[in-house]
């Protein structure tokens, strides 16, 4: 029961994952002349310009860019969170890394401090160059 029970998640995690890389979002700039197009994470991957949005002044024409893109962004990072938004039960049960291994980043405590390892050793290549020549 508990190996179904692990495929299972694993399929949903395959699936969201699948869903993430396919999602975009656009939006359009109040005029309707500027159309955005970004992908999960915010990047703009298209944009789409009416005939009027080049017959106004060059800082209206930025204007209008930067706030369809900016609400293409919103609405991506929306559409991101209500696509993970399943996983969270899932990711609810499993061990923190830190349980597993001490001085590993905890996921449940993202500001938690990280132990750092202490730097490896050094030593003089003098004392190996002459071996080599």
């Amino acid at each position: 029961m508990e190996q179904w029970h692990y495929e299972q998640q694993r399929a949903q995690l395959a699936d969201i994952r699948d869903e993430l890389s396919a999602l975009s979002a656009k939006a359009s700039s109040r005029d309707g002349s500027v159309e955005v197009t970004v992908d999960q994470s915010g990047i703009v991957t298209d944009v789409r310009l009416e005939p009027s949005a080049l017959r106004g002044a060059a800082a209206d024409l930025g204007r209008a860019v930067t706030e369809a893109a900016r609400e293409a962004a919103r609405l991506a990072h929306q559409r991101v969170s209500e696509t993970i938004g399943p996983i969270e039960d899932i990711v609810g049960r499993m061990p923190d890394p830190e349980d597993l291994l001490p001085g590993a980043p905890s996921l449940r405590e993202p500001d938690a401090e990280v132990v750092q390892q202490p730097a490896p050793v050094g030593y003089e290549d003098d004392e190996y160059d002459d071996y080599y020549d």
